[in-house]
């Protein structure tokens, strides 16, 4: 008995240890991006450059994405002068879409096929 186990029983344990379900869109199981290369028809799994890099979220996986992310929290920021400003708005965000929500996970199981 080796214990191994893949790593898509791997995050499907961490989902359900998270509390996510298939029963419930608003608690999909989340499995991360891992490729970055969407467009070559052949994909080289050996190559590093084909695979996104961890160390920055989705939104962020270039520079000018970063630049968007931090430009848009200032801005956000910016519009907070006061205590009642803070209680009124939204606080200043960085990515304006949460990874998984109903609607993403309804258009995503319109294309499965049944």
């Amino acid at each position: 008995l080796s214990r191994n186990i893949t790593n898509f029983d791997y995050l499907l344990a961490l989902n359900d240890i998270a509390g996510r379900s298939v029963g419930d869109l608003t608690q999909y199981p989340v499995f991360p991006w891992v490729l970055s290369n969407y467009t070559d028809s052949v994909l080289d799994l050996e190559d590093p450059t084909n695979y996104r890099d961890f160390k920055w979220p989705m939104g962020a996986q270039t520079v000018d994405r970063r630049e968007y992310a931090v430009e848009r929290y200032s801005s956000l920021a910016s519009c907070f002068n006061s205590e009642e400003d803070a209680r009124d708005s939204l606080p200043p965000f960085h990515h304006g879409t949460h990874y998984s929500a109903p609607a993403f996970v309804i258009w995503y199981l319109m294309r499965c096929e049944p």
